[in-house]
């Protein structure tokens, strides 16, 4: 019994002199969790008040920024403890290490999405083609991004993938140009064509009346000469635009019975509406 009284009174010493650290210790836990917190939104809303970044790269910020002050104040309250840091630093270190290796793949996906947030080559709603893939931005992620593609499906490509090839960015351009092409015979009259060419590109709602056309004689191939033809159209509009181009195009030679010359080269018809019953 003497024994037991005298564990209790050491068990007792100690819970009273290690109070002052633990109570420390979950000070310095709440409080600096709060902190890391109001870091974190404080960095997000000036972010959105300087439009510094996108808001894709606002958020992830704010995140990592809470997350690595988070790990700092695990440290100190450790170290307040009397856990010895520098293992315990080592041990996270390892962790990341083995992580790091596991995700390895997703690291680069991770790293390009970081770059992409940050240089901008696109953004959300922009057409993009990569390497024969085309579509329109839906949703940029740290590790993929989102396209909608022309046929109403859903393409997910890694960003690593889209960083490490070409991109075209079909929408960063204010004034884009809607080009077609076609051939006529040398018999009919050039300067006849180009006028009712461009009067039919301008009956389009779409094309941008305002600005000049580019229109030239391309080739000249052994049967024929090949005309090309391009519209400045309004913002965002050239799928619709190219449509309505080729259709306005179409039914203006065969209103006019404008000769033209088949794919094949030396076949020559018309787009009469006799022939085409």
């Amino acid at each position: 019994m003497e024994y037991l009284d005298i564990y209790a009174k050491q068990a007792l010493d100690a819970i009273i002199g290690f109070s002052p650290k633990l109570m420390l210790a979950l000070g310095v836990l709440v409080v600096g969790f709060w902190l890391a917190d109001k870091t974190s939104k404080f960095t997000t809303q000036l972010l959105k008040k300087t439009n510094a970044q996108s808001r894709e790269l606002q958020s992830f910020l704010g995140s990592i920024i809470s997350i690595g002050l988070k790990i700092l104040v695990i440290i100190s309250v450790a170290g307040i403890i009397g856990i010895e840091t520098t293992s315990f630093v080592g041990v996270i270190a390892a962790m990341g290490f083995a992580v790091g290796l596991a995700l390895q793949g997703n690291l680069s996906n991770f790293a390009a999405g970081v770059m992409i947030l940050i240089m901008r080559p696109f953004k959300v709603g922009d057409e993009i083609v990569t390497t024969e893939i085309r579509g329109f931005v839906q949703e940029i992620q740290i590790f993929h991004t989102i396209l909608k593609q022309l046929d109403n499906t859903i393409m997910i490509i890694p960003n690593s993938f889209i960083l490490n090839n070409p991109i075209q960015n079909s929408s960063v351009m204010d004034n884009r140009r809607v080009n077609t092409k076609f051939n006529i015979p040398y018999t009919e009259d050039f300067l006849k064509v180009k006028k009712l060419i461009i009067k039919a590109g301008y009956s389009v709602p779409e094309v941008n009346n305002e600005a000049k056309p580019f229109f030239y004689i391309q080739e000249f191939n052994d049967y024929s000469m090949r005309l090309s033809v391009s519209f400045v159209i309004h913002e965002k509009t050239y799928w619709k635009a190219l449509i309505k181009i080729r259709e306005a195009i179409v039914l203006t030679l065969q209103e006019n019975n404008i000769k033209i010359v088949y794919p094949e080269g030396a076949v020559m018809g018309t787009f009469g509406s006799d022939e085409l019953n």
